[in-house]
C-alpha cells in the first residue's frame, strides 16, 4: 500500500470509526466559534466585493448557503465567501502545532458539503474531526520550513483538511479521493506576504473553495495524481525543505491517536487580532490590572520576543484595521489605550488614533539571545515560546509581565462562560436573545440536517 492510499484509508476508514462524542463535542465548539466570528464580517467591505463579484444576482439561488446573509450559491463560491468571513476579523481559532487557523478553512467546506449531500449535523462534525486531524497533523511534519518559506499554512495545510472533510461526506471512493489530493495539491496556494490585507482571509476561503471543488472534479470522474504523497515531487517535497515521504508514513499511525481537536486542542481567541500578539497583550493588560498603569504614566515599552516576531508581525506601523490586527506595536498601544482590544479598536479609524501612534513610536521590540532560531526548541515553536513586557514608567521605576502562554489556549483555556459570552456578543450585533438560543440549540439535535440548521442562521435584523 502506498504512503497516499494508507492516507486516504485514514480518512475514509480509520478516522471516522475512532470518532466519539469527545471528538464530536470539540468539533461543535470549533464551530460555534467559527460562526460566531463569521457575523463579525458581515456586511464589511471584503465580503461585499467577494459577493459583487459571485453572488452579484440578488435573486440567485443555488446548493449552499451564505451565512447570515441567508443567499444561496454555487458551493465552491459559498465556500469562498464563507471562509473569508470567519477570518475577516482575526477572531478565529488557532492551532499551534499547524501553525494556522484550522476551522477557517475546513468549517466552510464541511457546510457545503454537508448541504449538497443533505448530511446531518452529526455527520458534518464527523467530517470535521477528520480534516481538523489532517491539517494539524501535516502541520507537525511539514514545519518549520514549510511557514518559514512564506507559506500561509491555513491556506496550503487548510486546504488538505477541506478535501478530507468533503470527500468523506460526498462518499467519494478511495481511488476518487486519492485523486481529489491530487488535484488539490495544484490548487495549493497562499503566501504569508498577504499577512494584513484582505487577501490574508480570503486565504481560508481559498482552501475551503479549493478542497471541495478538487472533491466534487474528482467524484465526476476528473483525475489527478494519485501517488501525489508519494515518490519525487511529492506535496512535502514541494512544500517543505529537508523533507522525506518516510516523515509522512510513519506519522499515519498515530493519526486519532489521540486526535488533535481532543488533544492539544485549538486556541479560542478572546481578542480580535493573530495569535502571536496575545501573549504581549495578555502582559500589558496584566500589568495595567497589578499597577493601575494608565497611558500618561509610560515612557515606553519594551517586548522580548521570539525570532519569528518580526518576520511574521510586519507592520510595524500599521495604516488600516487589517494591518493592526498583525501589528505586535499595535496591539500592545491598543491594550493600554483602550480597556481591551475588541473590535472597534481595530477599525481603520482607531489606527489614526493620535495616542495610538504616538505611544506606537515608543514600544520596541527586541529577539534576545534565548528566543533565537539557533535554539532548537525555540525554531520548533516559536509563537509558543514567552513573551516578556517591559514596561517603563514615567516615575522610573520598570515593571515587567513575562507570559508563558496567552489566555484561551490549550493550557490555560478560556473559560466556557467565557467563549459563550464571545459567541453571544458576536452574534448580538444582529441577532435578538431568541435567535441566539435556537442556533445554539439546533447544535444539540445530532440528526437535523446541516441544510435546516443553516437557515437559523439568517440575519433577520439587518441592523
Amino acid at each position: 500500500m502506498t504512503i497516499t492510499q494508507e492516507l486516504v484509508r485514514q480518512c475514509l476508514e480509520v478516522l471516522p470509526s475512532k470518532i466519539t462524542s469527545l471528538e464530536l463535542d470539540a468539533a461543535k465548539n470549533c464551530m460555534i466559534d467559527s460562526i460566531a466570528c463569521a457575523y463579525t464580517a458581515y456586511q464589511e467591505k471584503p465580503i461585499e466585493i467577494l459577493k459583487s463579484l459571485y453572488l452579484h444576482d440578488a435573486t440567485h439561488q443555488g446548493e449552499c448557503t451564505l451565512i447570515g446573509y441567508g443567499q444561496s450559491g454555487r458551493a465552491a463560491d459559498i465556500a469562498l465567501i464563507n471562509g473569508t468571513m470567519i477570518s475577516l476579523q482575526l477572531f478565529d481559532d488557532n492551532q499551534a502545532e499547524m501553525r494556522g487557523h484550522p476551522s477557517g478553512p475546513l468549517l466552510p467546506a464541511v457546510l457545503a458539503a454537508a448541504e449538497i449531500a443533505n448530511a446531518s449535523i452529526e455527520e458534518a462534525l464527523k467530517a470535521f474531526v477528520i480534516g481538523y486531524e489532517v491539517e494539524c497533523r501535516f502541520g507537525t511534519i511539514l514545519n518549520p520550513t514549510h511557514y518559514e518559506n512564506g507559506w500561509h499554512a491555513t491556506c496550503t495545510q487548510g486546504s488538505l483538511a477541506a478535501v478530507a472533510a468533503a470527500g468523506y461526506l460526498l462518499k467519494l471512493t478511495p481511488e476518487q479521493m486519492a485523486y481529489a489530493f491530487g488535484i488539490n495539491a495544484s490548487q495549493a496556494s497562499g503566501v504569508r506576504r498577504n499577512f494584513g490585507t484582505m487577501t490574508m482571509s480570503m486565504h481560508s476561503g481559498i482552501a475551503a473553495s479549493n478542497g471541495l471543488k478538487a472533491a466534487q472534479l474528482a467524484k465526476l470522474g476528473f483525475t489527478g495524481d494519485p501517488e501525489i504523497f508519494d515518490g519525487k515531487m511529492s506535496f512535502g517535497d514541494v512544500f517543505a525543505k529537508d523533507w522525506n515521504n518516510d516523515l509522512l508514513k510513519d506519522n499515519l499511525p498515530e493519526w486519532g491517536a489521540p486526535f488533535f481537536i481532543v488533544k492539544p486542542g485549538p486556541t479560542f481567541k478572546l481578542y480580535p487580532c493573530g495569535r502571536p500578539p496575545l501573549f504581549a497583550v495578555d502582559g500589558v493588560l496584566l500589568l495595567k490590572e497589578k499597577f493601575g498603569v494608565q497611558l500618561a504614566d509610560v515612557k515606553k515599552i519594551v517586548a522580548e520576543v521570539s525570532f519569528l516576531y518580526p518576520r511574521t508581525l510586519i507592520h510595524t506601523r500599521p495604516v488600516n484595521g487589517l494591518q493592526a490586527k498583525a501589528s505586535l506595536e499595535y496591539c500592545i498601544a491598543t491594550s493600554l489605550v483602550d480597556e481591551r482590544p475588541v473590535l472597534n479598536s481595530f477599525t481603520d479609524e482607531a489606527v489614526t488614533r493620535p495616542a495610538v501612534k504616538e505611544l506606537i513610536e515608543r514600544i520596541e521590540v527586541v529577539v534576545p539571545p534565548h528566543l533565537s532560531e539557533d535554539i532548537p526548541a525555540v525554531r520548533k515553536a516559536p509563537f509558543d515560546q514567552p513573551v516578556t513586557i517591559h514596561m517603563h514608567l514615567q516615575d522610573g521605576r520598570v515593571i515587567t509581565e513575562t507570559v508563558p502562554i496567552h489566555k484561551g489556549s490549550p493550557k490555560n483555556p478560556a473559560s466556557s462562560v467565557e467563549l459563550q459570552n464571545k459567541f453571544k456578543d458576536c452574534l448580538g450585533l444582529y441577532c435578538d436573545e431568541r435567535q441566539i438560543e435556537e442556533v445554539l440549540a439546533g447544535m444539540d439535535q445530532p440528526a437535523m440536517k446541516l441544510r435546516d440548521w443553516m437557515k437559523l442562521l439568517q440575519i433577520k435584523n439587518k441592523g
